[in-house]
């Protein structure tokens, strides 16, 4: 057998990603059966495999970064992270996309409604203020009932505007004042922080409430610190890198000079990027922070099940339906909480709660996903609700904002009476 080629580049080649993190895959596919695109493509290109393959070939410069195959294979990822699970040999391959889009944004400049989304909107207060009172009065002229109607019409002549129009949510609450501080009425055990988050309170923000109405309940003072505004998830997913360092500075700081010593996120691919800051800053002046910052962080679930399950389970709520659990793939894959949400809900209702079949793969929310790849969104939405027809489920729960709206609108245009929540809604039921 031929001895394979190997390619000598200069020393002072400028790496397109991480070569060391990039050169630690071995080939062996266990990723391919785990990659969503993978599954509905068939295809080698449209997987962790295949997206490695090409990062390498422009890393050693066979292969140009501007070519349109390499963006779209690259951009065409969930960033769901399976693939970091199914790995044996630990490529951190979130990591090393986050890279390559950063460099995408550098050799293709990305569009201006794009670099306004994430250089402008989510780190101001104010217009996203602006989007969530349009949202609501949008809502409130029945925006959601004309989407369901003529969505799907929409989409097939303007597929992005259709598939945002269809996952309007059908109820949404209008904006209101935030207090830094919300008090609890039961006696003071501690002192929390709560991350609001930037779009997940305009189109869910009820999740938030009722996250510190539960953290109030359970003695807890609830912070929200009005002066952070995006965890910078978002921004990093879609190379956006410098501005969603900034924005995660400005975070860690601002819990460090605070009172608080618990940091908690009810959004997964938020606590994601919460864990990872240890792992973004490693090496700079902000390394030290972020591994305290770390040790503070919690997703709600692993929190309450730390440190309340057996309070909760003492309130047992008798839920009058079969409950399955949806682990969003950013809880799951990226946070590794994996039984603890199953463990809570089957503590708290008294009941089996069952892991819908097919969980680790992703049901094609994926941040902003289900809106610029509204094709390939569908059919994982479509794969998704087929499971959920076959468990039976009557009350899917899961714990993420997106995966929340996905699932809240395939339930909607199956017709399925299938009650979607986030975990800490049932939660809310439980204490009294």
């Amino acid at each position: 057998m031929a001895e394979p080629v190997q390619i000598s580049m200069p020393a002072d080649r400028d790496a397109f990603v991480d070569e060391k993190k990039l050169l630690a895959c071995i080939h062996c596919g266990l990723c391919l059966p785990a990659c969503p695109t993978h599954i509905i493509s068939g295809q080698e290109m449209p997987s962790p495999r295949g997206r490695l393959y090409l990062m390498r070939a422009v890393d050693e410069g066979r292969l140009e970064s501007s070519s349109e195959t390499f963006a779209e294979h690259e951009w065409s990822c969930l960033v769901c992270r399976a693939c970091e699970t199914a790995c044996p040999s630990g490529v951190e391959f979130g990591y090393l996309m986050e890279q390559t889009r950063e460099r995408l944004n550098q050799v293709h400049e990305p569009p201006a409604t794009k670099r306004f989304i994430y250089s402008k909107l989510l780190n101001d207060a104010s217009k996203l203020r602006a989007l969530h009172w349009a949202s609501w009065l949008a809502s409130r002229v029945g925006i959601g009932a004309a989407s369901r109607a003529f969505g799907p019409m929409v989409q097939k002549a303007l597929p992005r505007m259709g598939s945002a129009m269809r996952l309007f949510p059908k109820r949404m609450d209008p904006p209101r004042h935030r207090l830094p501080i919300y008090k609890t009425d039961q006696r003071k055990i501690g002192d929390v922080g709560l991350l609001l988050g930037c779009i997940g309170d305009v189109f869910t923000s009820r999740i938030n409430d009722v996250t510190i109405r539960v953290l109030n309940r359970l003695g807890y003072d609830v912070h929200t610190f009005p002066s952070i505004v995006c965890c910078g998830a978002l921004g990093i997913h879609a190379g956006f890198r410098n501005q969603s360092l900034e924005l995660a500075k400005h975070l860690m700081q601002t819990v460090e000079d605070s009172v608080i010593d618990i940091y908690i996120s009810n959004i997964a691919g938020c606590g994601a990027m919460l864990k990872d800051y240890a792992h973004l800053f490693e090496g700079s002046d902000k390394q030290a922070l972020a591994e305290r910052f770390r040790a503070k962080t919690f997703d709600i679930s692993e929190f309450l099940h730390a440190k309340h399950l057996d309070d909760l389970a003492s309130m047992q709520l008798k839920v009058h339906g079969k409950v399955s659990y949806h682990a969003a793939c950013h809880l799951y894959h990226a946070q590794k909480v994996t039984d603890q949400p199953l463990e809570l809900l089957r503590a708290i209702t008294g009941s089996e709660v069952k892991h819908l079949p097919d969980n680790e793969i992703c049901c094609g929310s994926a941040g902003s996903y289900n809106i610029e790849h509204p094709i390939e969104s569908e059919q994982l939405l479509e794969r998704k609700m087929k499971v959920i027809e076959d468990a039976l489920a009557e009350i899917v729960v899961t714990g993420n904002a997106g995966c929340l709206m996905q699932l809240q609108k395939g339930v909607r245009e199956k017709r399925r009476n299938v009650a979607v929540m986030h975990i800490v809604e049932l939660l809310d039921s439980v204490i009294t």
